[in-house]
């Protein structure tokens, strides 16, 4: 039985990204997926010889995950993210001796849609118009992140020198961190939120300092304190590493960590042992001042 990556079909040609679907509608067209496909489960007959799919909804499946497959390669920037599980299910389901879609093999295919359909409600540059938007803004790059921390230490002097003796904000603590970085992350993103829960590891539950789903990444800030060890700083920083690979929406982790009276002795040997590109997650540290 062939599977559906051989069969010979026409593809659509790839439509460039000004005429891209929008949020709104992709996610109409994702729900309407998602409802037919829940309608062809509930047409499934059991037999003695099994469950089976309705005769009608045989030849209306394959077309149905073809369209998916150009929807997911046309319209995502990562379309293979939806439609290698795609193509996996389908050609799983056919699997058999007649080549008739099996119940889990639909019920797979839904569960696919349903994935992609909560991603592009939870972060719009999944799809390839807002995420060409957003670079011509700079902010699909989490390059700006980096200029941030190496002006981090600069911006936190400058709000010193105020005219008369003027009341200020001074950096002290890791919270004096987070509220000044959040200041300045306005500046980039409209999407900006604080202190949203994290996935659960070892046992436990905790928030994360900022996680912006515009650009996927979970920012983590730290401070150096007299009682805080490079080693110890190091170990926390490897628990939010694996923390967050566990998150759904984040693609990077940035980790700010504040060092303004220099206490790491290798700070450059501490970024370089922690940074990370598997794949599934990006992981930046950067200690600042350099």
């Amino acid at each position: 039985m062939p599977t559906l990556e051989r069969c010979s079909i026409v593809r659509p040609q790839r439509i460039s990204y000004i005429t891209n679907m929008q949020q709104d509608e992709v996610i109409d067209i994702l729900t309407r997926y998602k409802d037919e496909l829940e309608s062809i489960l509930s047409r499934f007959t059991k037999t003695r010889d099994g469950i089976h799919i309705n005769k009608e909804d045989h030849s209306r499946f394959r077309e149905l995950v073809l369209e998916l497959r150009n929807l997911f390669r046309d319209e995502f920037v990562d379309g293979q993210l939806h439609s290698q599980p795609l193509l996996s299910y389908f050609n799983e389901s056919i699997s058999n001796y007649i080549g008739s879609p099996s119940y889990y093999g639909v019920e797979g295919v839904k569960g696919v849609v349903a994935s992609a359909l909560t991603r592009v409600q939870r972060n719009p540059v999944a799809l390839k118009k807002a995420s060409l938007a957003a670079e011509s803004i700079g902010a699909k790059n989490p390059d700006f992140l980096v200029m941030l921390a190496e002006r981090f230490h600069s911006v936190v002097r400058q709000l010193r020198e105020r005219r008369g003796q003027r009341a200020t904000l001074d950096v002290t603590d890791e919270y004096d961190v987070q509220d000044l970085l959040h200041a300045l992350l306005t500046i980039h993103l409209d999407d900006i939120r604080k202190e949203e829960w994290a996935p659960s590891y070892a046992g436990g539950a905790s928030r994360m300092d900022f996680f912006l789903p515009e650009i996927e990444t979970v920012v983590e800030t730290k401070m150096t304190r007299p009682n805080l060890s490079a080693k110890q700083l190091g170990e926390q920083l490897i628990i939010d590493i694996a923390k967050y690979k566990q998150h759904p929406g984040c693609r990077t982790l940035f980790c700010l960590v504040y060092d303004p009276a220099g206490k790491i002795s290798n700070p450059r040997g501490v970024e370089n042992d922690l940074k990370a590109d598997n794949g599934q997650m990006v992981v930046i540290v950067m200690i600042v001042p350099k």
